[in-house]
C-alpha cells in the first residue's frame, strides 16, 4: 500500500499521465488487493500457530471471506454511489454524497472490525465503470494531499529503528 501512496504522488508531482500511466495504476491497484487478502490470511494463520489451535479452515477461510465480503460491499456501495449521482447534482451535493457514501462503509467496516481498503476500492472500481464518470475523482482529488501527508506522518511514527538493531543480534 505504500508503494500506492508513492506511486501516486510521484504520478501527481510529475504530471505524469497517458495509457501507460493508466496501466501502471490498476497493476498497482491489483496488486494491493492481491497483497491485502493474503496478508489478513498469513496473519491468521500465524496467530493460529502461535495460539496453538493449529491451522483449519476457520483460521484462514473466514479472514478470506472477510475480505471477499468487503470487496462485495465496496461494490454494492460503489453502485448505490452511482444511483445517487443519476440525478443532476451541484457541485457541493456530489461531494456530500460521495463522502457520506465513504464515511458510511468506513463506519461499517469499523463496527465489523475489517479493513476499509478492500472495499473503497471496489466501490471506485465499480462506480468508475458504471458512470464512466471522473468529475467526482477530479473533486475528491482534492482532499488526497493532507490524507497522504497524514498517511505518510503516520507510517513514519509507527516506524521503530531499535527493530533494525535488534534485528541484527
Amino acid at each position: 500500500l505504500r508503494f500506492r501512496a508513492s506511486t501516486m504522488m510521484t504520478i501527481r508531482q510529475t504530471h505524469a499521465s497517458g495509457s501507460f500511466v493508466d496501466t501502471l495504476l490498476q497493476v498497482v491497484a491489483l496488486d494491493d488487493i492481491v497483497g491485502l487478502v493474503a496478508y489478513s490470511v498469513a496473519v491468521a494463520i500465524a496467530t493460529a500457530q502461535l495460539s496453538g489451535r493449529g491451522v483449519d479452515f476457520v483460521s484462514t477461510g473466514v479472514p478470506f471471506l472477510v475480505s471477499v465480503g468487503a470487496l462485495f460491499l465496496g461494490a454494492l456501495f460503489g453502485a448505490l454511489t452511482a444511483l445517487f449521482m443519476r440525478t443532476r447534482h451541484s457541485t457541493d451535493n456530489r461531494l456530500i454524497i460521495a463522502i457520506t457514501m465513504l464515511f458510511t462503509f468506513c463506519g461499517i467496516c469499523a463496527v465489523f472490525s475489517t479493513s476499509p481498503l478492500l472495499g473503497c476500492m471496489a466501490m471506485g472500481t465499480v462506480y468508475i465503470n458504471l458512470t464512466e464518470d471522473d468529475r467526482l475523482f477530479r473533486q475528491l482529488n482534492y482532499f488526497n494531499p493532507p490524507i497522504l501527508m497524514l498517511f505518510f506522518v503516520r507510517s513514519g511514527v509507527s516506524f521503530d529503528l531499535g527493530v533494525l538493531s535488534r534485528a541484527q543480534q
